[in-house]
């Protein structure tokens, strides 16, 4: 009796997490970002219409996802099996991950950094603003940035009263959670392991972190050379690295989305192996297109190499054996009969008309993103492409090579569908050149299918019956998860080093908001009486050099601000309003140009209350008194005062 209940708990927890919750997280996550931008093009949307949907879309899915649960459980079709002493061995070795998750939450500027600033300002129109979002470095024109990346975001932070930084990283880890189960699912229908082991669980982190496994001999080489640095992440890199490619764990862990990119991908790539395994299923096509779909909005890259590599990759395989067909003319009736005959034919033109219906749309979000983009280096052959990919990849290349020969030799149409995908991926990774070298992003996605390959290579040598060649695929096995497992190693310990020794790092959340508990700049006052007391369409004129981080604490948007990266279009007026920001912060200025300039932003960006932040050694009371403008907080001790610089007339 006690041994019958366990056996159900277990299969109804397993049921719950990979037939319902999984891919509750795509789909209901791809659901909200279309349909929440098709509102955005017919109306203004505000924090309340985004719920609306979030909630919609998260219940429907649910009720859908269970629904087909139910219905798997009671034809015993269902994913879980039944409980044993061995069902947990393959979660063993992801207890490896918890250290680092642990030091995420427990270090605050960990869950800021990387323009956890840039991030923080779109989340904040989010939440008092409407959609379409400005762009954060110059206000009043179109975001340079995937957005729709901080709508989930901004949903949940309104749900439940935590700090944006907070929300991000609790999404960052159920994203890596996610992605564990969708490498898992493929390495089952590959073939390439034995669910319930202690090495399957290994072969997920492998196929995960499988960027730069090279980065321990790196870290070997320096050791021995004298130039060791504990936790530099650049000593983690062979010559001609790229140096946003040291580590997985320590970039997924960032406030920005490749790390739902990647979990959007491994979904996807199930998606795809399953349909060339098992043919024409419902269930696949439809994660294939939610992934296509979610990937165009928080992680364009994704999508990319979705369409490209992934699906690029069934189309060659499906030329590959045309062309070897003996009955060309009747191959192609005979796949779709093959691909299509599972599936009923309204079900069919139901999820085709709402792929499409829900695409489109952000096709045109897309677009109008690039355009707001620099237009950065023109497409073509880059030689630090081939570098990159050689540093990052190394150890891969020759498995790939070996079964790619494997695979031709077989005709085994699994094996050759990765290795057409792998082809792809390296062409177009080598080709691909993109503004501020984002280009190396699709490397992560690359390394996943090159792992899978080398995996399966090596299952080959294992497989064929050679004393050798077993005991040579056992080695490399081994030493692949010693540099994986060091390199995780070595990131966690760079974690814990700046939770130790750097505490919080002067950050605090104090629900919602993101505080410092710190005031080494004397301006945090003003910027929190900014937050308080001001309306949310109001913007703040600061200077360049103290306002990078200000987003995270007054929560306004800036007349304009420190430009970063490619996230403002060459043709927008970004050095005039520069150039107007350091006349106003400059005592030189005259009350005539003053009057002017003022004249001009009232113009650019009329309806708004311009604040100015100032201290009174950079420009006197005095001063800004005779320009008209309003104190309208004085500072405490040596902090700095907040100026209405348009007042409205008595």
């Amino acid at each position: 009796m006690i041994r019958s209940k366990v056996d159900l708990a277990w299969r109804l927890l397993a049921t719950l997490v990979l037939d319902v919750i999984n891919p509750l997280l795509l789909i209901a996550l791809a659901l909200f970002v279309s349909i929440g931008y098709i509102l955005t093009l017919l109306m203004p949307v505000t924090i309340v219409e985004w719920l609306t949907v979030f909630w919609l879309t998260s219940l429907g899915t649910l009720a859908g996802l269970t629904y087909r649960a139910r219905r798997r459980w009671k034809r015993a079709t269902a994913t879980a099996l039944p409980f044993s002493r061995t069902a947990l061995l393959s979660m063993l070795p992801l207890l490896l991950f918890v250290p680092a998750i642990l030091a995420e939450f427990a270090h605050p500027t960990m869950q800021v950094r990387n323009h956890g600033d840039i991030h923080a300002a779109y989340i904040h129109q989010l939440l008092y603003e409407s959609t379409p979002i400005e762009n954060v470095f110059a206000a009043g024109y179109p975001a340079g940035y995937h957005w729709l990346f901080h709508a989930p975001i901004a949903a949940i932070v309104h749900v439940t009263g935590f700090s944006p930084p907070s929300i991000a990283s609790l999404i960052n880890v159920i994203a890596i959670l996610s992605s564990f189960v969708w490498i898992g699912k493929t390495l089952q229908l590959l073939e390439l392991g034995r669910p319930r082991t202690l090495g399957f669980g290994f072969m997920i982190l492998l196929v995960y972190f499988s960027v730069n496994i090279t980065s321990t001999i790196s870290l070997a080489s320096h050791i021995l050379g004298g130039t060791y640095s504990p936790y530099a992440y650049d000593i983690m890199l062979l010559p001609g690295a790229n140096p946003h490619l040291h580590s997985v764990l320590a970039k997924v862990m960032n406030f920005q989305s490749l790390t739902l990119g990647i979990m959007i991908f491994t979904a996807a790539l199930y998606g795809c192996v399953k349909l060339v395994k098992q043919g024409g299923q419902l269930s696949a096509l439809m994660l294939i297109s939610a992934s296509g779909i979610a990937a165009a909005a928080v992680r364009e890259i994704a999508a990319l190499y979705i369409v490209v590599m992934l699906l690029g990759g069934f189309a060659v395989l499906i030329a590959f054996e045309w062309l070897r067909a003996s009955d060309r003319k009747n191959y192609l009736r005979m796949l779709l009969t093959e691909y299509l005959r599972q599936i009923p034919p309204l079900n069919l033109l139901l999820w085709f008309a709402l792929s499409v219906a829900l695409s489109l749309p952000l096709l045109h979000y897309n677009l109008e993103i690039l355009s707001v983009f620099s237009s950065g280096r023109p497409y073509g052959l880059s030689v630090p492409n081939v570098k990159m990919l050689i540093a990052a990849l190394l150890l891969f290349i020759p498995f790939f090579v070996a079964q790619c020969y494997w695979a031709f030799q077989q005709r085994d149409r699994r094996q050759l569908y990765l290795q057409f995908c792998c082809l792809i991926g390296l062409l177009l990774t080598t080709l691909l050149t993109l503004p501020d070298a984002n280009q190396y992003k699709g490397v992560y996605f690359l390394a996943i299918l090159m792992a899978l390959s080398s995996l399966s290579a090596l299952r080959r040598m294992r497989a064929s019956g050679n004393i050798f060649w077993r005991r040579f695929a056992n080695s490399a096995t081994v030493l692949f998860l010693f540099l994986v497992l060091s390199q995780i190693a070595y990131v966690t310990g760079g974690f814990w080093n700046k939770v130790i020794n750097y505490g919080d790092g002067g950050y605090r959340f104090v629900g919602t908001h993101v505080e410092f508990s710190d005031d080494v700049r004397g301006r945090l006052p003003a910027y929190l009486w900014i937050r308080d007391n001001t309306a949310y369409d109001d913007l703040v004129v600061l200077q360049l050099a103290p306002g990078k981080y200000s987003n995270l604490f007054h929560e306004r948007m800036l007349y304009v601000r420190l430009l970063q990266t490619h996230f403002a279009a060459s043709d927008l007026p970004y050095h005039e309003r520069t150039a107007a920001l350091d006349a106003i912060y400059s005592v030189d200025t005259s009350l005539e140009e003053y009057g002017q300039l003022l004249d001009r932003m009232l113009k650019d960006l009329p309806g708004h209350q311009f604040y100015a932040v100032v201290k009174d050694e950079e420009i006197s009371p005095e001063v800004m008194s005779a320009r008209g403008a309003a104190l309208v907080f004085e500072h405490v001790s040596d902090g700095a005062n907040v100026y209405l610089l348009n007042p409205k007339p008595e």
